[in-house]
C-alpha cells in the first residue's frame, strides 16, 4: 500500500494482488480498499458498467492472511479524500 519509495521495504502484510487495470486503478485513486476489505469506486467512474460493478465488493483474502488493516485505513482515507 506504502510506496517502496517512501518505506524503502517490501512488506508481504501490504501487498494485495489485483488484476493489471483494477492495480492501475488503484494507484491511481480511482479505487479503494476499505479496512473490511470492500472495494470503493470513485464516483468519476459512475459510469463505467465494468468498474463500477465492482463497488461493494469483498475481496477474497483469506481469514488468516497477513493483511495490515491500519495501513490499509490509511490508503483509504488519504484516497477517497481526494473524490
Amino acid at each position: 500500500m506504502r510506496p517502496f519509495s517512501d518505506t524503502q521495504h517490501h512488506r508481504v502484510e501490504e501487498g494485495l494482488m489485483l488484476r493489471s487495470d483494477v492495480h492501475r486503478l488503484f494507484d491511481s485513486g480511482l479505487l479503494a480498499i476499505d479496512s473490511d476489505l470492500v472495494v470503493q469506486v470513485a464516483p468519476s467512474l459512475a459510469g463505467h458498467r465494468l468498474y463500477s460493478a465492482l463497488a461493494g465488493v469483498s475481496l477474497q483474502i483469506p481469514h488468516d492472511a497477513p493483511i495490515d488493516r491500519a495501513v490499509i485505513a490509511d490508503h483509504h482515507a488519504a484516497t477517497v479524500a481526494t473524490w
